[in-house]
């Protein structure tokens, strides 16, 4: 988990729209097989959507999140708009 000036990093990763990997997630907040809400050390909360989602890996003490299925949107919800951190 990567920290600047006081503000976690988080990073998310999708390979081939099959699977993703998830860091700095402090929970699973929900989950079926076609979403997966997912609660950020930041406040936010990623909502990961798609088709026979499946949970692959938690490792609370590390904050890294795994899963696989057909993945169709990531989207942000709450805590610091990353839509503005991303185009600064």
């Amino acid at each position: 988990m990567e920290t600047c000036a006081d503000k976690i990093i988080h990073s998310v990763f999708i390979e081939d729209k099959k699977a993703i990997t998830v860091t700095a997630v402090k929970e699973v907040t929900a989950f079926t097989e076609k979403e997966i809400r997912l609660k950020l050390l930041s406040g936010s909360v990623l909502t990961v959507t798609g088709q026979n989602l499946k949970i692959t890996g938690f490792a609370e003490t590390l904050g890294k999140f795994t899963a696989i299925g057909n993945i169709d949107g990531v989207k942000y919800r709450g805590g610091e708009n990353i839509i503005k951190r991303m185009f600064k």
